[in-house]
């Protein structure tokens, strides 16, 4: 493990407050684990701390992936890119550069506006519909906090030595072995009946595939993986690890919205060691 580490170039939601209580609980002997993998990626806080040695790192969210890919790559270019976003930035120029988003293939250029939009978007909620248009409105921060030319490629040479796989979790885990540790960070569920997920790839995460999220974790223990787990602190969840897992209370509470609201929910953190 590295003994330096990085912030996020993404915005990371309430993940980069919860670091601390997930740093405490990693396995003692984790500075010699052999394989680091995590599969629900997003902005990849716990990674950019820890900085592991070999790391496999995948999102079913393409342009996520991409956008990781494009700043291995060319980080240079990307921060050309996301400086001409900041001189320009409005809400106007935030819209049509969504327009633009939704309707371009994968290019640099786009993997550019995938960090702007994620910087300016409304509380940084990576949301699409069901046809994949990212949909959030403006957040209205101005200056918008893009990150740096020296971040990039500082993020670009930690990535230098990552695999990056654009994945299904259970295929993106297949491999792992005894003694590979996995971080599994799923869409949270929802606080009610009526409450929705925050929507991060057209795909929808229902309570089904956190049942199955449960099994594959519990497959992995069984083939000596160390496995952690974060997700909301609720019955339904609580239930599914019970019997099998550590559960720890985060000390700390989330804002989220839902059908319009605010409410705060309490996190637990689930471990197999």
């Amino acid at each position: 493990m590295s003994s330096k580490s990085l912030k996020p170039f993404l915005r990371a939601g309430g993940k980069t407050r919860s670091l601390q209580f997930l740093k405490i609980h990693l396995p003692k002997d984790f500075s010699s684990i052999k394989n680091y993998y995590e599969p629900f990626l997003g902005a990849g806080s716990l990674f950019f701390s820890l900085i592991p040695n070999h790391a496999i790192l995948s999102d079913l969210n393409k342009d996520l992936i991409e956008c990781y890919k494009a700043i291995k790559e060319n980080p240079e270019l990307i921060s050309k890119y996301l400086s001409q976003h900041n001189r320009k930035n409005s809400e106007n120029y935030y819209k049509e550069m969504r327009i633009k988003y939704n309707s371009s293939k994968y290019s640099i250029s786009k993997a550019a506006l995938f960090i702007y939009l994620n910087k300016t978007c409304f509380n940084g909620i990576w949301r699409v519909n069901s046809k994949g248009k990212f949909n959030v409105p403006y957040g209205h921060k101005e200056p918008p906090s893009l990150p740096k030319k020296a971040h990039l490629i500082d993020v670009a040479d930690v990535l230098s030595n990552v695999e990056l796989y654009y994945s299904d979790y259970k295929a993106a885990v297949k491999n792992a072995e005894e003694g590979d540790f996995i971080y599994l960070d799923p869409p949270y569920p929802p606080l009610n009946k009526t409450s929705k997920f925050a929507h991060y790839t057209k795909e929808r995460f229902t309570k089904e595939n956190h049942e199955e999220v449960a099994k594959v974790s519990k497959e992995l223990s069984k083939s000596g993986c160390l496995v952690m787990i974060s997700n909301s602190n609720i019955d339904f969840i609580r239930s599914l690890y019970k019997d099998d897992f550590n559960i720890y209370e985060l000390e700390l509470w989330r804002w989220i919205r839902a059908d319009g609201k605010r409410y705060k929910i309490k996190e637990v953190l689930i471990t197999n060691y």
